[in-house]
């Protein structure tokens, strides 16, 4: 970090893009239990608060659920890897859909849900679907990922869609969503901005990789990997402690 906020203090304008679980709060057993703290909703909004700095949040999450875990004015969020887009003042916006992408999803869920041993969550977000097995066996969890892929091939076929993995999460996801074109987006409409990422999974690195060369992708993960990052740091609480030393700079 110390290497990282000098080249900061020389930026006129830095953007934040932050990712939620494992980012900006630890991960929990089940997405319910990860909330942010009071104390770290205000640091947000002081930030939001700086003429020199924007924020956005993009997370794997349902915009409404965002808007209820970050209620902060002036906040920038994408949910569902940027299916779900908020600029504020608002109203929200959605990229453009595959044909009867809702109730594709809904089958699927539908099928899955009727074969899931215990230890499984199925997460319906309405134009995603994602399958957490954080609690489950672990020899249970590579045939229930496969019955999920195949379903996922049936109902929801590239190239309209895609199958990603994460920390203990399967999720199928419309193609055009990514954290990267989210960025592109939101940068665009603050031109001259420093763009500055943090995210903990693979679902980050299209991000990384797209400010790789005009800004700065922070992994935050306890030990090194293969990443588009520039740096790292180690969890949510370094992260916190990283975010009050921009503030500082731009107070």
């Amino acid at each position: 970090m110390d290497r990282i906020l000098p080249k900061l203090a020389e930026k006129d304008k830095i953007f934040l893009f932050l990712d939620y679980d494992g980012t900006l709060v630890p991960i929990k057993p089940t997405p319910a239990e990860a909330r942010p703290s009071k104390k770290l909703l205000a640091l947000i909004s002081r930030l939001t608060q700086r003429a020199s700095l924007k924020v956005a949040v993009i997370s794997g999450r349902s915009l409404d659920d965002l808007f209820q875990l970050l209620p902060v004015g002036g906040l920038y969020l994408a949910g569902i890897h940027g299916v779900e887009r908020y600029v504020p003042p608002g109203p929200p916006y959605f990229i453009p859909l595959p044909e009867k992408a809702r109730e594709r999803v809904a089958e699927v869920a539908v099928r899955l849900s009727q074969k899931l041993p215990s230890g499984f969550l199925l997460e319906n977000k309405g134009i995603a679907l994602a399958l957490h097995y954080r609690r489950a066996a672990p020899e249970a969890v590579p045939p229930v990922k496969d019955t999920f892929r195949g379903f996922c091939r049936a109902l929801l076929p590239c190239p309209e869609w895609h199958v990603i993995e994460g920390k203990k999460v399967i999720e199928v996801r419309p193609a055009e969503a990514g954290k990267g074109k989210v960025v592109a987006d939101f940068l665009s409409r603050w031109p001259g901005a420093f763009p500055v990422c943090l995210g903990d999974d693979t679902t980050d690195e299209d991000a990384f990789r797209f400010v790789r060369d005009k800004g700065l992708g922070i992994l935050v993960a306890e030990k090194p990997r293969l990443t588009a990052a520039a740096t790292r740091l180690e969890d949510p609480a370094s992260v916190e402690l990283f975010l009050r030393a921009v503030l500082s700079i731009f107070n």
